[in-house]
């Protein structure tokens, strides 16, 4: 760890509240896709799947911008492409709000997904810069509580914003607030600097310059994507399944979706002090085990019908956020392990990008398997034994990297 002084020791919690409080403001506009789509839906005369489509275009763009902004973030700092991301995110999702047509509105999230994909980059940079490897996955963990903070915020918010200015002025004030915070996070930023040394990215240019090890970053890549589809789909399709399939009412069923976010924020927290202090830095085993409550959980979903009481569902849904929706602490902490400090933001990038290509394939298929079977309880199972295949890569193909602090 870098030997900080003692006021730059205490500062790394102010600037991992900052890395948070970005992420809950860059994920209510994400989450505000699926937390309105019970009011969309209908007005629209969308199917389910092409619900799924509007959250697909937003991952399909950082597929396609990921590894790129990845670099960008290891080249231009945290500040700036943190700036631009936000401003970005507002941008595009005011023009979605207001969009006149489905294909206008998927063109607005798609390039608002171009802008979220310089978020999670920067803001992991930002904690291998300023916290060591036995602290790493839980400030991680904490970081990434911001985005189902941001669900939380938008479950919260937008529901009601919509009682007053409609499911338009919603989506657009997310939007507004987005591209607000990115001036004043610029303004808050600050980099850490060690006592008589240059700043935490003046790396020697060899180190800046090193490869990735493209295979040692493809099993955890590519477990996480199966894991990532689990995720999206869960947090896409609850509003619809507890309207559909529970007989929640539209309001309710956003509000529920709450619980689930709820989940994720206790999750991320937990799960990184778990890696952390519980197994010493591993982060192989904590994601097995989270892979395996998720395939429990998201099968006791496909359980559940209009008779189930609410003490049975409710406490499935907040462990399922805990799980399925919590793990990206853990899986962030080891991509930066795995690729160094200063290829940090390529290492991110490139498991952005595999896993937004799997969950911007696998999240429609969820509700195109609904539409077709009218069976939220076969989806749920196959998606169960999705999750299942993610576990068994983790397992048979990732090689953890050694403690080195």
């Amino acid at each position: 760890m870098l030997a900080f002084a003692p006021a730059h020791a205490r500062f790394r919690w102010t600037i991992l509240a900052l890395i948070t409080v970005s992420h809950i403001v860059g994920a209510s506009a994400q989450y505000g896709i699926n937390t309105l789509a019970p009011f969309y839906q209908d007005e629209l005369e969308l199917s389910r799947a092409q619900v799924g489509l509007f959250f697909s275009a937003f991952y399909l763009a950082m597929t396609a911008a990921s590894f790129g902004t990845g670099w960008l973030a290891d080249r231009f700092g945290v500040r700036r492409t943190t700036w631009q991301g936000h401003c970005f995110v507002g941008i595009c999702t005011a023009a979605a709000a207001w969009s006149p047509s489905f294909p206008a509105a998927f063109a607005s999230f798609f390039l608002a997904g171009a802008g979220y994909s310089f978020l999670n980059p920067a803001s992991t940079i930002g904690v291998m810069a300023w916290f060591a490897r036995e602290e790493r996955a839980t400030a991680m963990g904490i970081k990434q509580t911001g985005v189902p903070a941001g669900g939380v915020l938008a479950a919260a918010l937008a529901p009601s914003l919509v009682l007053v200015i409609g499911w338009r002025g919603a989506l657009a004030a997310l939007g507004a607030i987005n591209f607000l915070f990115g001036f004043v996070f610029a303004a808050l930023w600050r980099d850490p600097v060690a006592p008589e040394q240059p700043p935490i990215r003046s790396e020697p240019d060899s180190a800046a310059a090193a490869a990735l090890n493209v295979w040692q970053l493809l099993p955890v890549s590519c477990a996480t994507a199966i894991y990532l589809i689990g995720q999206m789909a869960l947090i896409t399709y609850t509003p619809l399944f507890l309207k559909d399939a529970m007989g929640f009412s539209p309001y309710w069923a956003s509000q529920a979706l709450a619980l689930t976010q709820a989940g994720a924020m206790a999750g991320r927290v937990g799960w990184g002090v778990v890696s952390d202090r519980l197994f010493g830095g591993r982060r192989k085993i904590v994601l097995i085990w989270i892979g395996i409550f998720s395939v429990a959980l998201i099968g006791a979903l496909s359980l559940m019908g209009r008779g189930t009481a609410p003490y049975a569902l409710l406490p499935v849904l907040f462990l399922a956020g805990v799980s399925i929706v919590g793990y990206q602490g853990v899986s962030y902490a080891l991509i930066g392990e795995i690729a160094g400090k200063a290829r940090t933001g390529a290492g991110l990038g490139m498991m952005i990008t595999i896993n937004s290509a799997a969950a911007t394939l696998g999240t429609p298929v969820f509700g195109y398997i609904v539409d077709r079977t009218g069976s939220y309880a076969l989806a749920w199972q196959i998606l169960a034994a999705t999750v299942a295949l993610g576990i068994l890569g983790l397992a048979l193909l990732l090689k953890e990297p050694k403690a080195d602090g």
